[in-house]
């Protein structure tokens, strides 16, 4: 009996060894920035200039949707929407986009953003963030 309590003894103090040499967490040692998810509606085929745009940017996952408008016609002539095809373009984003689109005269849409409150894993994050090297805090 003495035997098998001075094993298990043992055990619990290496655990407790290996619990004291944890990593800190990944937000203690190094900067987050806020996500946000950018939704851009757009007539259809016009998402793609929002894709390259982001692309360049860097961003890490960014994708078009495609959706059609459910109102009537009369609607839409009030409206002056024209075409009722459209590209719902969603990317997650780092930080508020400050400059408008200029994309074209002819180009109109809706440009809005979703705060992203968590996510699940310092992996994802660092896949949305497009992130290849960490930026330590600056204490």
């Amino acid at each position: 009996m003495v035997r098998k309590s001075k094993k298990i003894k043992e055990k619990i103090e290496t655990k407790k060894q290996v619990n004291t040499n944890e990593k800190p967490a990944y937000d203690e040692e190094f900067e987050i920035k806020k996500l946000k998810i950018c939704c851009i509606i757009v007539n259809r085929h016009q998402g793609d200039y929002f894709i390259n745009a982001f692309a360049e940017k860097k961003v890490g996952a960014s994708f078009t949707v495609y959706g059609t408008g459910t109102a009537t016609k009369e609607i839409y002539d009030i409206l002056g929407v024209g075409e009722t095809k459209k590209d719902i373009v969603l990317s997650v984003v780092k930080e508020f986009i400050e400059n408008r689109f200029n994309v074209s005269k002819k180009a109109k849409g809706i440009a809005f953003f979703m705060d992203v409150d968590s996510i699940a894993g310092v992996l994802l994050y660092k896949y949305f963030t497009n992130t290849r090297e960490n930026v330590r805090r600056k204490n």
